[in-house]
């Protein structure tokens, strides 16, 4: 996958620092990806406690369309393995984007719904 990250350099690299976010735009959408650092809650969210490393993080993604977050996504990635970051980061990218397509879908059946369903009660 080609990363291209507003802002910052061109494939193959990329700028991710921790507690910081950074902009990528997939499919057509910008998706907003910041990374920090994992907490003992994420360990027992993402995966087992036995397998905690004191350099994992978590690569988090959010779509926002009209002011609204439409997708999101989350991974956790070790920040001393550039190829597992990136990974994370394309997962990231892949899976933001697809929520945000399936949320809005469902918001367009649904007022679709609530406008047949208003003109039906009107005289």
């Amino acid at each position: 996958m080609e990363l291209r990250q507003l802002g910052g350099p061109a494939d193959p690299g990329f700028r991710l620092d921790l507690d910081g976010t950074a902009r990528f735009v997939h499919q057509g959408f910008t998706v907003t990806v910041q990374a920090r650092r994992a907490t003992p809650e994420d360990h027992l969210y993402y995966y087992r406690p036995a397998e905690h490393d004191p350099h994992d993080v978590v690569v988090s993604g959010i779509v926002t369309l009209e002011n609204t977050d439409v997708g999101t996504a989350s991974a956790v990635a070790n920040e001393r393995d550039g190829h597992n970051m990136r990974e994370a980061l394309e997962d990231v990218l892949r899976a933001s984007v697809d929520d945000a397509r399936r949320t809005v879908a469902r918001l367009s059946v649904s007022v679709e719904r609530i406008d047949r369903e208003h003109r039906t009660e009107q005289p």
